[in-house]
């Protein structure tokens, strides 16, 4: 399902000057999806010296790339390349994928693309003679934390995952939560389009994917008062995961929290052998 032809050109295209941010370099790219038109991303790198550490930032379903940009630069400047990462539905035209759910195997298909789209991301790291491709972390956030869970089974090159306010089941959550993009799916779609769209939906559910992530290793962060998820999803998450894991949980709603920041960045950097964090 995330197979792709990894030997075709990335087709990197520079979207607008390169500019130089406290000391890094923050490039304004796109580079080409395996399942048609661009990916548009942010590529944050050292000035100079390496080889870095390589770290993919996938953001929220209310984020963008930009989501991650300032925390990319602080690793950036602790020496690792980042690249965050636009979701096909955050892309700009003629690049963008949003199809309504009512269209249960163009919006399923988006996912699928998005996991194949970080898995190309991964391509452009570890492509570069900067980057060693042994100290390769990912980061997402709810939506990227849940297509990050799916990842981990597909895609052995990543060492360390970090997965925040993420779901092991969202056809699960589709039928059930009190979330309102969740009542709005509920009551926008008849009751036989609903029982289709989670039938589909469910095939590429994180549960039957993130189990199979070792030997990575998973750090889970999760909100004792996040609105979103709640802690019985969360835990679920954790519970589905190989070892080696570890869970942390905050005082924090979904967003999570500066502890939960400083949290992460320490986390990565010590398995990724940044030199400050």
């Amino acid at each position: 399902m995330f197979e792709y032809d990894a030997q075709a050109p990335l087709d990197i295209e520079e979207l607008s000057p390169v500019e130089d941010r406290d000391g890094v370099m923050v490039r304004d790219i796109a580079y080409a999806s395996p399942r048609g038109g661009k990916v548009t991303s942010y590529l944050v790198v050292p000035k100079e010296g390496g080889p870095f550490a390589g770290v993919l930032y996938l953001h929220p379903g209310e984020g963008d790339r930009t989501t991650f940009l300032s925390e990319a630069n602080a690793f950036a400047q602790a020496g690792a390349v980042a690249l965050s990462i636009d979701g096909p539905f955050t892309r700009p035209s003629p690049w963008r994928r949003a199809p309504h759910p009512r269209e249960t195997g163009a919006y399923r298909d988006t996912y699928v693309q998005a996991v194949v789209d970080i898995r190309r991301g991964i391509d452009l790291l570890t492509s570069r003679t900067d980057v060693d491709g042994d100290r390769i972390g990912y980061v997402g956030h709810s939506y990227g934390a849940t297509l990050g869970g799916v990842l981990a089974g597909a895609e052995k090159r990543i060492k360390v995952y970090v997965l925040m306010a993420g779901l092991a089941a969202f056809s699960d959550w589709c039928r059930a939560s009190d979330h309102p993009w969740a009542k709005w799916l509920r009551e926008t779609l008849t009751v036989q389009q609903l029982e289709h769209y989670v039938r589909e939906m469910s095939t590429i559910d994180a549960v039957h994917f993130v189990g199979q992530a070792a030997p990575a290793l998973l750090l889970f962060q999760c909100g004792h008062r996040d609105e979103s998820v709640s802690e019985g999803d969360a835990q679920r998450f954790f519970e589905a995961a190989s070892e080696p894991k570890e869970i942390r949980w905050y005082d924090a709603g979904h967003f999570l929290n500066d502890q939960a920041r400083q949290d992460r960045i320490a986390w990565l950097g010590e398995r990724l052998g940044l030199c400050s964090t």
